[in-house]
């Protein structure tokens, strides 16, 4: 079933669709939530406030529809037809910043979620893919009207306050680690009923809502894009995510706080709404509350930071030591090690097998705990490498200890890995620190920053590093032994079959995995509460598959397929369908088979490219941000070079896509061998980013054919979301098959592609 907004009944019969599908994640949530906190014994009543507003807020909306959708859709017209009226000598960038506004309001959703709730790290892309349904819808709807634009604000207002509430009551700890495959220290797993409801709930909820708050941006750019040549449009539109991607990278790189965010958004929206007072009250208000509301103290005692990687909250314990959370998680103390013995003891056990180290690294430095250790035992040369500038602030300027201050201690903000590849330095000891932060680091793939370093060949490079008679010293904080296992057979394949030897501290869950050429295994007196634990771990009957870099899920004891995604792929495909059903045009628009596989496509080669650049680079912010820009650069010279000479038959055209896709998957990381390390980082980023050049030149092929920039655009957002779903598999089979599915897919494409009606005049177009 299609809608046209123009009809009034058919209008709210849609709405009412959305409306049920959208509700029915939130009860679904809020009944897991309080179920569970009733079991638990706590009092849901704080969890209710907040879940029974929202409902109380849609319940008078809709029961008063018919006092003000007859203003509102009066408004909606006005804005219309002012954007109809926009000078077409200068739509282009008019096209730009609706471009970018898009793409920028898409980074700000993702990064919030991931800032607000840590299982949105987890469920890798659920925001992204939210976004592109939304776009995708936007897109489809080009010649429809009213347009929407002056509801993005409020809309977005709504889901914000929302999860910015939710994130201070105790459902939050609900919504950290909802997997039952991964196991990460002291979350709770979705291993109940009312557990399961809630994390599902809560995901459909904010997916379906998402989706809507990006449906007015998708239309607003369309629309206007309709006013020019179809490719020349497509060149605006690159342009003005470029500059919306580099100006979050701006404010990410400023620490900006998610009001910053937000006002920037707000006002890159009001340049299309400042032309009606009325229509633009509403926004500038929802713009009001929602900044007031992300700025009041919830928490006065608590000081929120926000990194270019995650939000930081630094607060006083009742003590006096400094303690920091890291995405609303507890991630480390800063202790003052004279006068706390037993952290001394553990902080300091590296130096018991490596005595006065002329040349220490420290990987993972944070605060500045292994510092301080290491400036106690006599080190010489100390490298502290942390990736989060935030973070290594924090420590130089709160550490009792003042270890980042020392001479002969040199702060390196960088990827623990890419440091550790492209160093030429030997080490006496090299100590891996806290290295366990869930992050999302960008908006294309949710790479873990740890992801590389927890491998075999990550092991290898660091074994490298190595002087005659070098330690390495591991530190881990372990609920199950599996993961214990699993560091033990990396250490052990990357030392050729020598085993690490394991201790227990005087923390339950903390222990120190310790290897070294001709190292032997030590005792400590009780007093410290260490104790060796290598037995424990060297059990062949714990099962346990060792991470590598192309399977770096490092937090999956075993490698199986995650049956908890194909549950949420399920909940969010029928609401996908559900919302293209009601909310596509059932005239006008059409869909293009092609687009949508190059759409496909080009995520699953996108995430690829950017997972092992990030490997090649480093898996920091500034890395991920320039890789994905180099993307949209790419794609607008293959469509100048479409403008220029013409498209090419798709047998050459995708050949050249496929060619490029087998390099890439034959290739593996052989440039990085090389002698010449630049020249080995050239060929393996020209291998890595040659398919994605290819498959832009692909799309503006194919957009050049299609019959509307709708049509297109539309079709590549939503097959975009098939590429996000099947990335998923990446999680039992490893990142190279997705360069077979993303085989498949182009070959779909192509078939779409050479079986178009007429071939040259234009491909042939299902109805919506």
């Amino acid at each position: 079933m299609t809608t046209d907004l123009n009809d009034s009944k058919g209008a709210w019969s849609a709405l009412r669709w959305i409306t049920a599908v959208t509700l029915a994640g939130y009860l679904i949530f809020c009944f897991g939530s309080s179920w569970q906190y009733i079991q638990k014994g706590y009092n849901p009543l704080k969890v209710s406030i907040v879940t029974v507003a929202p409902l109380i807020v849609a319940g008078f909306c809709w029961l008063t529809r018919d006092r003000w959708w007859p203003i509102v859709r009066k408004h909606l017209e006005n804005h219309t037809d002012a954007v109809d009226a926009l000078p077409d000598r200068h739509i282009w960038l008019w096209i730009a910043l609706a471009a970018g506004l898009g793409l920028y309001t898409e980074l700000m959703a993702i990064r919030l979620h991931g800032s607000f709730f840590q299982l949105f790290a987890y469920f890798k892309n659920v925001s992204l893919l939210s976004c592109f349904l939304g776009l995708g819808i936007g897109y489809a709807q080009a010649s429809r009207r009213p347009l929407t634009t002056p509801l993005v604000l409020p809309f977005l207002a709504l889901q914000i306050i929302l999860m910015h509430l939710l994130r201070f009551t105790e459902v939050a700890n609900l919504l950290q680690n909802p997997l039952s495959e991964q196991l990460t220290f002291g979350l709770e797993q979705a291993d109940s009923a009312p557990h399961i409801l809630t994390v599902y709930g809560f995901l459909g909820a904010i997916f379906a809502f998402n989706a809507l708050c990006f449906i007015p941006l998708g239309h607003l750019a369309s629309r206007l894009m309709t006013r020019q040549p179809k490719l020349k449009s497509y060149g605006w539109n690159l342009t003005g995510s470029l500059l919306g991607i580099v100006l979050f990278y701006c404010v990410s790189f400023m620490w900006a706080p998610p009001s910053m965010w937000i006002l920037l958004a707000a006002l890159a929206l009001m340049a299309f709404l400042y032309h009606n007072v009325a229509g633009l009250l509403p926004s500038a208000l929802a713009a009001v509350i929602l900044l007031a509301s992300l700025s009041l103290p919830i928490r006065p005692n608590e000081v929120d930071v926000y990194s270019p990687y995650q939000i930081l909250t630094m607060t006083i314990r009742a003590n006096g030591t400094p303690e920091l959370r890291v995405n609303n998680n507890y991630f480390q103390s800063l202790w003052d090690l004279g006068k706390e013995k037993q952290w001394a003891d553990f902080y300091g056990l590296p130096y018991s097998f490596k005595t006065n180290p002329q040349d220490v690294l420290i990987v993972g430095s944070g605060t500045g705990n292994d510092v301080s250790a290491a400036l106690r035992n006599g080190a010489g040369q100390i490298d502290a490498v942390e990736i989060d500038p935030a973070i290594l602030s924090y420590g130089q300027l709160l550490h009792p200890e003042s270890p980042y201050r020392a001479d002969n201690v040199n702060p390196v903000v960088a990827d623990a890995r890419a440091f550790i590849r492209h160093t030429d330095k030997k080490y006496d000891l090299i100590v891996y620190g806290l290295l366990d932060s869930h992050t999302l680091l960008s908006g294309m793939s949710s790479i873990r920053m740890d992801s590389f370093v927890y491998t075999v060949e990550g092991f290898r490079e660091a074994r490298a590093r190595l002087k005659s008679g070098g330690v390495i010293c591991l530190s881990f904080a372990l609920l199950r032994t599996e993961l214990g296992r699993k560091l033990f057979l990396m250490l052990q394949e990357a030392f050729d079959g020598q085993s690490p030897v394991v201790y227990q501290a005087f923390q339950s869950w903390d222990f120190v995995f310790v290897i070294g050429e001709g190292l032997a295994g030590q005792s400590f007196d009780e007093s410290t509460g260490i104790r060796e634990t290598t037995a424990t771990f060297a059990d062949s009957g714990t099962r346990a598959d060792k991470s590598t870099d192309d399977w770096p899920f490092f937090y999956m004891p075993v490698r199986k397929y995650p049956l908890s995604y194909i549950v949420m792929i399920l909940i969010l495909l029928a609401i996908s369908v559900v919302f293209i059903r009601q909310l596509t045009p059932g005239s006008g628009g059409g869909f293009s088979a092609p687009c949508f596989f190059l759409g496909a496509g080009f995520m699953l080669v996108e995430t690829k490219g950017i997972t092992e650049l990030a490997l090649v680079y480093g898996s920091t912010w500034i890395v991920i941000g320039a890789v994905i820009a180099a993307i949209l650069i790419m794609a607008f010279l293959a469509n100048l070079l479409v403008i220029r000479v013409g498209s090419l038959h798709p047998l050459i055209t995708y050949g050249l896509v496929s060619a490029s896709l087998l390099v890439g998957f034959l290739w593996r990381s052989q440039g990085l061998s090389i002698s010449a390390p630049w020249l080995g980082r050239t060929m393996m980023t020209l291998v890595l980013t040659m398919p994605l050049f290819f498959s832009g030149f692909a799309f503006s092929a194919e957009l050049g054919r299609s019959p509307s920039v709708a049509t297109a655009f539309s079709s590549n957002l939503l097959g975009a979301m098939l590429g996000g779903f099947l990335e998923y598999n990446s999680m039992y089979f490893g990142f190279r098959f997705l360069y077979v599915l993303a085989l498949i897919m182009y070959g779909c494409a192509f078939l779409g592609s050479i079986g178009a009606k007429g071939f040259g005049r234009g491909p042939r177009v299902c109805a919506g």
